[in-house]
């Protein structure tokens, strides 16, 4: 039966059952309304937070100061998959679990289309930890490569940097630092001032961003090529 027959009688297929796993620590997204500290006005602000944080923990990442009026879920992410995605899926057959979000759909649909298997283990704690510090929501059913890719798309340019700079420096002296907290304090602080000087560098940061989160997974400590940037901060450590 064609996708329009389906969808004549049916409607739009339902979600459906699948062996896709969910991460152990789930993100969820809250709008804060609060007092900002520095103007004595209300201010909104939006947080990602474990989705078993409390209210205060809520409020208080907001960095606004209480009473706090928090809405929670209220984030594109956190509604169902669209009529779009599910037909889209349906024809490619592609199944959607169906508890799954909008950005779960995503997920699944992006795997799809790149070649990569459907179901991916769950994301380590500490790593989806490290995007809720960074105010970064995950999906629920994301892995770890979705994980690298949101990471390096969302931080700071001086951050990712870094981070580049660190797994440079890994490959380069045997170190084993996945995330930046793994590094000594001294270390990681030569990687931000390496950041420092070199963001400016147009042709630096190109080549800083044709490297993805499958380059750079945030679950080990590998980098997988070696461009021009790459061999800027190579320059640079043996330099100091």
């Amino acid at each position: 039966m064609g996708l329009l027959s389906r969808l004549l009688q049916g409607g739009f297929p339902k979600k459906a059952k699948t062996a896709a796993r969910k991460n152990n620590v789930l993100c969820a997204g809250y709008s804060v309304r609060g007092t900002n500290p520095e103007t004595g006005r209300v201010k909104r602000a939006y947080v990602v937070a474990e989705a078993t944080a409390t209210t205060e923990e809520i409020g208080k990442k907001s960095g606004l100061l209480p009473p706090y009026e928090i809405e929670g879920g209220d984030s594109q992410e956190y509604d169902g998959p669209t009529e779009r995605q599910l037909a889209y899926a349906a024809k490619v057959g592609v199944p959607i679990p169906e508890d799954a979000t909008c950005g779960d759909a995503t997920v699944f649909l992006t795997r799809y289309e790149e070649g990569r298997p459907l179901y991916a283990p769950p994301t380590p704690d500490r790593i989806v930890r490290l995007l809720i510090d960074r105010n970064i929501e995950l999906p629920a059913y994301a892995g770890v490569h979705e994980a690298s890719n949101l990471y390096l798309h969302k931080v700071s340019l001086e951050e990712r940097i870094a981070f580049f700079a660190m797994r440079v420096y890994c490959k380069m002296t045997g170190r084993r630092y996945c995330l930046l907290e793994d590094a000594p304090e001294a270390e990681r602080e030569l990687f931000y001032r390496f950041a420092r000087e070199y963001q400016g560098d147009k042709a630096f940061v190109r080549s800083v961003f044709a490297y993805s989160g499958a380059d750079l997974p945030l679950d080990s400590c590998t980098i997988s090529k070696r461009l021009k940037a790459y061999d800027m901060a190579e320059a640079y450590f043996n330099n100091l």
